[in-house]
């Protein structure tokens, strides 16, 4: 029998609380293995104030190695100290909005 669903409490661990304790996240793919790392006040200032257990899932987010065949796994916390200087972070070079025109028909001139 599946899970019921429970709404989450009203006190739980967002962006905002992680980017007070902790300065890095890292996205690993399950199927590729590679891992990726950010500073979580880029990640809230992308998606906004969220979960940290959602932000895979509201920012649609797919692994670009294998074309997201695996699941993302968020997890608080730098590279560890024996490849820290060799990994990657990844920051907001921008933000781009697309503006898109919704027309509506209506009668007469």
């Amino acid at each position: 029998m599946p899970e019921p669903y429970w709404p989450k409490r009203k006190g739980s661990y967002t962006l905002a609380d992680a980017a007070k304790h902790n300065t890095y996240a890292s996205i690993r793919c399950t199927y590729c293995k590679r891992t990726r790392y950010y500073l979580v006040a880029d990640l809230k200032t992308a998606f906004g104030d969220v979960e940290c257990d959602d932000v895979v899932h509201v920012a649609r987010l797919r692994c670009r190695n294998c074309d997201g065949k695996g699941s993302l796994e968020l997890k608080m916390g730098g590279p560890p100290s024996d490849i820290a200087d060799k990994a990657w972070l990844r920051r907001i070079e921008r933000v781009e909005y697309k503006r898109r025109i919704v027309w509506k028909e209506t009668q007469g001139v």
